[in-house]
């Protein structure tokens, strides 16, 4: 079989995956590999007629392609050309909008990409970064210029609604997060359950923020609340207590939360007002957030409208169940009957001492307990109202409530016992 002519091995190399070489490098390739070949024909053994390239030539043509890709390569990196091969997407640094809607927005299947292990100094300045403009990391969102119907068109109906802190919830658990509205649909509050933050430490969070304004213990969780622009929060939610003693909690949800919209002007008009209906329910044995009453109800029916706790513990003859996420907790007796709620409404935790003097008097007695002031006002003969403090000092306009209890204290006592 003749020999083909250059221009005919240049057209079939035309044919191999595209090398993007130039036409000098191709030269260089085809000189080797005649060269090789005419060594060959001028040696003493025939070469049959059946071959193209003698064996040597075929060897070096080979490594002159193999020589040839590895170099086409290092020219694509160096020059930024994208391959041919298969698209393999690294998974996301912390920040990136990974968790915007794509392929399946709309359809609420999408799944949070493989974390990364992020180190905690990357992290945490990129949270505040986007806290300050009221911008979640895991989320595109922001609250006060995002309403939820937006979210709702982006990532489709939400695996589960709910109502808490005057807000209602919704959640997206494949993607880890849930957004907290208002009643005009206005995000108030963003939160983040990303297995990434589990890199986090409270002491990391310490030394990159600083002390936070505000400590509070919850569920088995320690939260930690910082002030990172006049209008928007950042709550950080630890696993366990830090009373316990142990600083190296690890974090495993934050939220941005925005407080102002979270008051309903035509229901409260001021911090006042909250604190006056809050004393109104009390006499009904009701609390903020809750619509249930010590006395009347019974954990059982409860249990069935709003499901399993998240904790339960047992404390002098008495049942807590917690509810983080409603941020409440039902404490009941060995017949069930609630005899006390507690509520950690967002909308009670900017309420400050000052207020409350203000707005209710002063307190029937007060107590300081596990570094926290209690304020009890006896509300009805049966009833008590008790507003617990974060702190034990300081200026009554920089104490913020906790939480609050609606008690019965007539149903703690155990008949059966003598």
């Amino acid at each position: 079989m003749p020999f083909k002519t250059d221009e005919q091995l240049l057209d079939e190399m035309k044919g191999l995956p595209d090398m993007k070489m130039r036409e000098g490098k191709k030269q260089a390739i085809l000189s080797t590999i005649r060269s090789a070949d005419a060594h060959a024909r001028n040696s003493s053994a025939p070469v049959p007629s059946g071959r193209r390239f003698s064996g040597l030539g075929k060897g070096l043509a080979v490594c002159s392609v193999l020589a040839a890709t590895i170099w086409m390569g290092a020219t694509l990196v160096s020059n930024h050309q994208p391959s041919a091969l298969p698209d393999v997407s690294a998974s996301p640094t912390p920040g990136s909008t990974s968790a915007s809607p794509g392929p399946d927005a709309g359809k609420g299947t999408a799944v949070n990409p493989v974390p990364v292990s992020p180190q905690s100094d990357q992290l945490l300045p990129l949270i505040r970064t986007e806290a300050e403009k009221g911008k979640g990391v895991f989320a595109p969102y922001t609250v006060e210029n995002t309403v939820f119907d937006q979210v709702e068109k982006d990532w489709g109906k939400p695996d589960h609604t709910m109502q808490a802190n005057g807000l209602t919830y919704s959640s997206y658990a494949k993607r880890g997060v849930a957004f907290g509205y208002n009643k005009g649909m206005q995000l108030v509050d963003i939160r983040t359950t990303d297995p990434r933050l589990q890199q986090i430490r409270l002491s990391d969070v310490e030394k990159a923020w600083g002390k936070p304004n505000r400590v509070s213990e919850f569920g088995n969780q320690t939260l930690y609340t910082y002030d990172v622009t006049s209008k928007y929060q950042v709550k950080f939610s630890f696993q366990g207590g830090k009373s316990a003693g142990d600083t190296d909690l690890v974090l495993v949800q934050y939220n941005v939360y925005y407080p102002q919209g979270n008051k309903n002007l035509m229901l409260y008009g001021s911090n006042i007002a909250i604190l006056q209906d809050l004393r109104e329910l009390a006499k009904n044995g009701q609390t903020i957030g809750s619509e249930y009453r010590v006395e009347q109800d019974v954990f059982d029916e409860i249990e069935k409208q709003i499901g399993k706790p998240d904790v339960v513990s047992y404390v002098n003859g008495l049942t807590y169940n917690t509810y983080r996420d409603r941020g409440l907790v039902f404490a009941f007796n060995k017949g069930m009957q609630v005899v006390d709620i507690r509520s950690y409404d967002y909308r009670l935790q900017a309420i400050t001492q000052a207020e409350v003097l203000q707005a209710l008097g002063k307190p029937s007695s007060t107590a300081t307990v596990a570094g926290q002031t209690i304020y009890t006002y006896q509300v009805t003969p049966d009833y008590e109202l008790k507003i617990i403090f974060s702190q034990t000092a300081g200026a009554a306009e920089n104490l913020y409530i906790d939480h609050v209890n609606i008690f019965y204290p007539r149903g703690t006592i155990n008949n059966m016992a003598g």
